[in-house]
């Protein structure tokens, strides 16, 4: 056990070494020259790193401040953040060993069912490797509070509901995005299903006339500079930072921006992190060029060799290409989703208090923004965003009370599929459960 344990944690569950991993055999499988192999694997290590760098400098400046911002108000919530409420599931052994297995036999079974399903639609390989592994965790804390299986029960479980995610949800993106992704890739980013709510809010709200397209706004010459995402960002993002301190309030801003002779003011502190964060797109949109770039190609051979006719299932950076625009716009319709879900749980004194998430502002937010500006221009992308936002973290009351073990932690999962998928398959579950014991 120690063995696979060091298999999956170490390699498998690790983005780069694994995708690393798959860019290689790919190119050896297409019996590239030795410099050819080398420079794709090379690529799409460095883009993937470069892509996680990025990423964690967004985190590593908007999560201190909400941390805060969660103390500041006095209240016992729960912050929706995969990466942290995983950290929690690993302080279970029991919870951990089954997590790896099923991570381990939902991949495998996904790539059989990917093999053997005809359609071309469903020809789409998972590849994000540490959200599989984050839901197999997800599975194994909330099957025994929803259906009270035992190990083999909620892995067995487990396994079977997360292969059957894996292979098809990715059909949804795919479809919907076949005119502007070309079926070189889809999404894969436990955000599948929400796509398909995005572009019908996009619809519903906006206008599908070239001249609503976000990234085709018409704007006076002074303000042509705002089609560069990199300015927008520029002077959006402090805005959002101070908006979210002024919330926390001097006292609380002061605790995170210094002390002393070498403190640096409140306000300009908050500033500085808004054109750090914005720095930190700049570097993870640097990283998805380049990682596209090579792991497209590579894949091409386990494609070709084994699963002919499949993409890959990518992270969500790698739609934000598309339409950076359209991005920002969902972003900032579910920064404002998702700050009047916490007054909200507040003013309603809801038993779960929900705080805005990262997760779900910036990179949900950015994906539904696409997908909403695709199908309805910058308004469908602001209402995808807004409205995804508000139904991600609305849904954490209902389902953070099923997690079981990691249930009072004060962090849950994010993403907007847990919302539209996970929380109403579990309650389906438990009623089902609940009308079969009532009937024998």
């Amino acid at each position: 056990m120690n063995a696979i344990n060091f298999i999956v944690y170490q390699f498998l569950s690790n983005e780069t070494i694994f995708l690393g991993l798959i860019a290689l055999i790919g190119l050896l499988l297409q019996k590239k020259k030795f410099p050819q192999v080398i420079d794709g694997t090379v690529k799409t290590v460095i883009g993937l790193t470069v892509l996680s760098s990025g990423a964690g400098i967004l985190i590593s400046s908007l999560s201190p401040i909400v941390t805060t911002l969660n103390k500041t108000l006095h209240v016992k919530g729960v912050l929706p953040t995969n990466d942290a409420v995983f950290g929690v599931v690993l302080n279970f052994s029991s919870i951990a060993k089954g997590t790896v297995i099923t991570f381990l036999l939902a991949f495998f079974l996904h790539l059989l069912l990917v093999r053997i399903t005809p359609q071309k639609d469903f020809k789409n390989v998972y590849l994000t490797a540490h959200l599989m592994l984050y839901h197999a965790a997800f599975m194994n804390v909330t099957l025994p509070v929803v259906l009270h299986t035992k190990f083999l029960g909620t892995v067995l479980v487990g396994t079977i509901l997360n292969a059957l995610y894996y292979t098809y949800s990715p059909a949804i993106p795919r479809k919907l995005a076949r005119s502007w992704m070309h079926d070189v890739s889809t999404l894969g980013f436990m955000d599948q299903v929400g796509s398909i709510l995005a572009h019908y809010i996009g619809k519903w709200f906006g206008s599908d006339k070239p001249s609503q397209d976000a990234d085709n706004m018409k704007l006076p010459k002074w303000a042509s500079m705002f089609r560069d995402n990199t300015i927008v960002l520029f002077f959006l993002m402090p805005i959002i930072f101070v908006g979210i301190g002024l919330a926390v309030g001097k006292s609380g801003i002061q605790t995170l921006s210094g002390t002393g002779a070498d403190a640096t003011n409140w306000i300009l502190w908050l500033i500085l992190q808004g054109f750090t964060f914005t720095a930190g797109i700049v570097i993870l949109l640097s990283g998805v060029r380049m990682f596209i770039g090579s792991i497209v190609p590579a894949f091409k051979g386990i494609s070709d060799k084994f699963l002919p006719g499949a993409i890959p299932a990518l992270d969500a950076p790698t739609v934000f290409p598309y339409s950076p625009m359209g991005g920002m716009f969902g972003f900032l319709g579910s920064t404002i989703g998702c700050i009047i879900v916490t007054f909200a749980t507040i003013i309603f004194h809801s038993p779960v208090i929900v705080f805005p998430s990262p997760i779900i502002m910036y990179f949900d937010g950015n994906v539904m923004g696409v997908f909403g500006n695709k199908a309805g221009g910058w308004r469908g992308a602001l209402a995808a965003g807004f409205f995804t936002g508000i139904i991600s973290s609305a849904a954490v009351i209902l389902f953070y009370p099923l997690t079981g073990a990691v249930y009072g932690s004060g962090l849950t999962w994010s993403n907007i599929d847990y919302a539209v998928v996970w929380m109403p398959l579990m309650y389906l579950l438990k009623f089902l459960r609940a009308l079969f014991l009532g009937i024998f």
